[in-house]
This record gives structure tokens, C-alpha cells and sequence, in this order.
């Protein structure tokens, strides 16, 4: 057996065990947790009760839904199920998803590193909590693929990256990566797109849309998801990460490191997709309280199988040296603890260190590009290789 072939029997063993850690993980968490919440919002708009609640109550109830009205409309078509039919149904949705993007982002790995990957997406920590609870990062997330996909076909990108933002609005991240790799036309048609959704379904959601718009100022703050999440250990930590200051520092961090990918990805357009997906990492930053969300993490799923693919173009102790690294990323975003801010502490320096990371080997994967420029720009014909 080749050393090749032993690396895939390997992979594909531990995929496998990964894959039954998996469901014994889901089966200890709550079915559908976030997923009834659409369903709960859509028959409060047929029934014409409220879908938001009182501007002065308590956030963070159970079954609370948090996001635009109009996300509630598409889930009407589900109301002839019963709650708990439906919540069956959505995670058949939630599994399809998953399956897809993971296809979508293993499938161009080198065939002995399939499985390793395969391995790491199905037993991310993130990736089983998003699916079991019911969640819309998934299909945000498979949105805003399609749109960078899609990129040629500037109204499809434009619609494709509209919704991804309407329904969650941590792609919104992408919008200045957009605009900073000269692909100003998507991020303006994905505006107006939007804009227009908000006004045609607006009839339909009037005083859903004006509660929600009352409730902002109150979702902006990390006040109420300190509440619910009740993580004030350790004190020093605390102090910190529930400042006002802090969510804003990560917030202007994330955009000016989303504006520098887009840059990059303009001058270095054979390695574009891998900036995008750098940004897109980030996207858990931009909001006040994304960085409390351990789902939110799957965001950096792309990222995650660009390094690879990179770090194992590598030879010997360089290679080794970087998939070390990447997956000690992996495992710091794995980490839980309830009450407690550590775990979150280590997502976010796993989330900096694939960061960290990716641009190491991007800058690697640059710097012959940028000699051979060089020397075509000196006007010397660069050597043949064998």
C-alpha cells in the first residue's frame, strides 16, 4: 500500500468515527431550538400577532425570532406542518445544505486529503450545533458562496448576495470586500435589490417592520445576550468582552481587514476566491455579539479548506508545520464551556490564527508570481523550467 493510499484509508477511518461523534452530539442537544422560532414567527403573521417582542421586555426568550419580518414570509408555506413536523423537515433542509457546501468545498482537495477534511467539517463543532438547532447560518452562508460563485453574472451575484445579507447580517461584511476588489457593481445591485425586497414585501409586514425597527437600538447592544448566556468568568474577561468598546474594536478590525482582502484579491486575482473567503471568515466580528455564537463559526469553513489546500502543496517540515497549525485552529473553535468566556476567548484566536495562517501561505504562493513580474517588467525573459 502506497504512502498515499495509507494517508486516505487513515482519512477516511477517522471520518467515519467523526461522523458517529457527530450524531451522538446532536442527539444531546435540543431538536430545532432555533428552527421553531421561523415557524412561531410566520403563524404570528398570519394570526396578525405580534412577531417581535415589547421594546421594553426581555430578549432572548425561547422560540424569539430576531430577524427581519420579511425572513418569516418564505417559512408561511410550512404552516399546514405541525411545529414539530416542521422542525423534521428543516433539518433535512439544514442536512441537505450542509452536504452540498461540504461537497462543494472538499471536492477540489487533493484525493487523500478529502477524507481528513471530511473528518474535521462533519465533526466541527459549529457545523453540528448549526444543523441540530435549525439555524439560517447555513443557508446565509451557501447564499453568499453562490454570489462569489456567481460573480460573472453580476444581477444573479447581486441577487444571490442580497439574500445572504437579508436573512443574516453577517455577510454584510462582504459588501466592503466587494467594493475594495472593484466588483462595485455587485455590492450596489445587491443594495438595491435589497432595498426593493424591504419595499415590495413591506405591505405584507408594516407593523412587523416597525417593531423590529424599534427594537434595534436594543439589539445593537450585548447587554440582553449577556443575559441569556450568563458568561461573566473569568472577571478580567468580562471587564473586557462586555465593554462597550470591545464589539466596536472587532467590528472596525474585521471591515479593515475585509477592505484589505478585497485589495488583494484586485492585484491578485488567481487567488481571489481565497480572499474572499478570508472576509468571509471575519463575518462573525462584524456584529456586537457575533463573537458569542459558537454557529456563527462556520463562516470560516471556506478559509478552513483554502489552507488546506495550500499548506499541503508544502514539502517536509513545512507542511507538517502547517497543517499543525490548522488544525489547532479547528480545535480551539471546538472548545465549550458554559458560563465562562474562555472557550470564546480561544474562537476568536482560532479564528485569527486560520487568518494568520492563510495569508502566510497566500503571501508564499505570491512571492515567485511577483519575481517573475519582475523580471518581465526589467524586460529579462524569465528561465524555462525543465
Amino acid at each position: 500500500m502506497t504512502s498515499a493510499r495509507l494517508v486516505w484509508v487513515a482519512g477516511s477511518a477517522l471520518a467515519v468515527i467523526a461522523l458517529l461523534l457527530a450524531i451522538l452530539t446532536a442527539s444531546a442537544l435540543p431538536l430545532g431550538y432555533d428552527s421553531k422560532a421561523y415557524w412561531l414567527a410566520a403563524r404570528h403573521l398570519v394570526d396578525g400577532t405580534p412577531v417581535f417582542p415589547a421594546p421594553d421586555a426581555t430578549l432572548g426568550a425561547a422560540n424569539e425570532f430576531h430577524y427581519l419580518p420579511v425572513v418569516a414570509l418564505p417559512f408561511v408555506a410550512a404552516l399546514p406542518l405541525t411545529i414539530d413536523a416542521f422542525v423534521w423537515l428543516w433539518l433535512a433542509v439544514q442536512l441537505a445544505l450542509a452536504i452540498a457546501v461540504g461537497i462543494a468545498l472538499i471536492r477540489p482537495l487533493p484525493s487523500a486529503l478529502r477524507p481528513w477534511a471530511a473528518a474535521g467539517y462533519c465533526f466541527f463543532l459549529p457545523t453540528v450545533l448549526e444543523v441540530t438547532l435549525g439555524n439560517l447560518d447555513f443557508v446565509s452562508l451557501a447564499l453568499a458562496l453562490l454570489a462569489w460563485h456567481w460573480r460573472s453574472r453580476l444581477g444573479t451575484s447581486a441577487v444571490a448576495l442580497a439574500a445572504a445579507v437579508g436573512i443574516k447580517f453577517l455577510p454584510a461584511i462582504l459588501l466592503p470586500f466587494y467594493l475594495a476588489a472593484g466588483r462595485v457593481s455587485i455590492a450596489l445591485r445587491a443594495v438595491v435589490i435589497g432595498i426593493i425586497g424591504l419595499l415590495v414585501t413591506l405591505p405584507f409586514v408594516w407593523q412587523p417592520m416597525l417593531d423590529y425597527v424599534a427594537l434595534i437600538p436594543r439589539y445593537a447592544e450585548t447587554a440582553w445576550v449577556r443575559v441569556i448566556v450568563q458568561r461573566d468568568e473569568p472577571a478580567f474577561l468580562a471587564t473586557i468582552f462586555w465593554s462597550d468598546a470591545f464589539p466596536l474594536i472587532l467590528a472596525l478590525l474585521a471591515i479593515s481587514l475585509a477592505i484589505f482582502a478585497g485589495r488583494m484579491a484586485r492585484r491578485d486575482p488567481e487567488n481571489e476566491t481565497a480572499w474572499h473567503h478570508v472576509a468571509l471568515a471575519l463575518s462573525p466580528y462584524l456584529s456586537p455579539f457575533g463573537f458569542i455564537w459558537t454557529t456563527f463559526l462556520i463562516t470560516t469553513l471556506p478559509l478552513f479548506a483554502v489552507a488546506l489546500a495550500r499548506a499541503w502543496t508544502l514539502r517536509g517540515a513545512t507542511r507538517i508545520v502547517a497543517l499543525v497549525g490548522i488544525a489547532l485552529c479547528w480545535l480551539l473553535m471546538q472548545i465549550v464551556q458554559l458560563h465562562d468566556l474562555l472557550p470564546i476567548l480561544w474562537h476568536l484566536v482560532g479564528v485569527l490564527g486560520l487568518v494568520a495562517i492563510s495569508l502566510a501561505l497566500l503571501g508564499r504562493s505570491a512571492r515567485p508570481a511577483e519575481r517573475e513580474r519582475r523580471v518581465l517588467g526589467a524586460g529579462v525573459q524569465p528561465r524555462q523550467r525543465a
